[in-house]
């Protein structure tokens, strides 16, 4: 590791030193200090092998810190990407006063091009939280929207290439949303959390966890186990969203097929714990709750959305039973 910390310190400042003269020579405005030198690792961190990820966030705090030694600026606890590709949050917000602080100032490590909060149906101060912390876009609705509908309003107004889709209950590192940014910018369409190493076995699984299996199976993708857009963190592609239709971001499920049918490259990059930092709230809580009888019920909706296309068997093709003769 040490040795690829000082390789990143020295291309740090001798990026800084070629920044500095390009400038004097341009009368162009240049972009944010954070996505000036993000852009100079990327340059950098591209023409070398990838790293582990403890290895690459060391590496690119070195590299910050040899950029910033030329500007005697100081920039501590900053995150770079891995990528020149713009990146939006887009977080939903409902009654988060206790967490939102903390939620923003991980997001405000990163150099992202946009970042959204629908703020919907909240009684306490998260709004006024997020105005006098922030200077992001903030989409405030009085009435709550339901689950996931935020999602898909956040979506249709990031004008970014990336989309990275949070949920306001508890803050998640920037170091451990990387991956998922990454994978986007690699080329997947979607980035899903990998909740598998959180779920155990399955005589040990809820309800829920089960159905999101069975449809995952049942698209042919017994690869993403339980993996779903149920849940944060996780990241989409533009154009990926734009493919799936905005509207279908609201019922989680039926947007995973579908990009399931039409083709879209799907993996799990990551693993960020919200079984049990999930915030238990009376809708969520205890046996039959509404929420997890909504998520059930919208993998129902994703299903027969499925049915409609390929048929009662789905993917499951019925090799030796002749239905014909009984309809003669």
């Amino acid at each position: 590791m040490n040795y690829w910390q000082e390789r990143a310190y020295l291309a740090g400042f001798q990026a800084a030193t070629a920044a500095h003269l390009q400038e004097k020579r341009s009368e162009e405005p240049v972009e944010s200090f954070h996505q000036q030198v993000n852009q100079s690792w990327n340059h950098w961190y591209q023409a070398v092998k990838p790293f582990p990820w403890p290895i690459y966030h060391a590496a690119a705090a070195k590299f910050m810190e040899g950029y910033c030694k030329l500007s005697k600026k100081i920039f501590r606890h900053c995150v770079l990407l891995p990528t020149d590709k713009t990146v939006a949050a887009i977080v939903m917000v409902m009654n988060e006063k206790d967490t939102i602080q903390q939620v923003i100032e991980q997001l405000n490590r990163m150099p992202l091009h946009e970042i959204i909060f629908v703020v919907n149906g909240s009684k306490d101060e998260s709004f006024e939280l997020i105005r006098n912390q922030s200077d992001s876009i903030i989409v405030h609705y009085q009435q709550a929207l339901g689950h996931d509908v935020g999602r898909a309003i956040g979506a249709k107004l990031a004008n970014s290439d990336i989309l990275l889709f949070l949920d306001g209950d508890f803050p998640v590192l920037a170091e451990h949303l990387i991956p998922f940014i990454d994978a986007i910018a690699k080329g997947n369409d979607i980035a899903l959390n990998n909740i598998s190493p959180y779920i155990g076995v399955f005589s040990d699984r809820d309800d829920v966890t089960i159905v999101k299996e069975f449809v995952n199976r049942s698209m042919s993708r017994e690869d993403l186990e339980a993996n779903s857009l149920t849940a944060v963190p996780h990241a989409i592609s533009k154009e990926a969203v734009r493919s799936i239709g905005y509207s279908n971001l609201a019922v989680p499920p039926k947007a995973q097929v579908i990009a399931i049918e039409k083709g879209l490259s799907i993996n799990a990059p990551a693993s960020v714990d919200v079984i049990t930092r999930n915030r238990l709230r009376a809708r969520n809580s205890g046996p039959n709750n509404a929420v997890s009888d909504m998520i059930i019920g919208d993998h129902i909706e994703a299903l027969q959305t499925v049915i409609e296309w390929k048929g009662s068997r789905l993917s499951f093709p019925d090799q030796i039973r002749h239905r014909q003769i009984t309809k003669t």
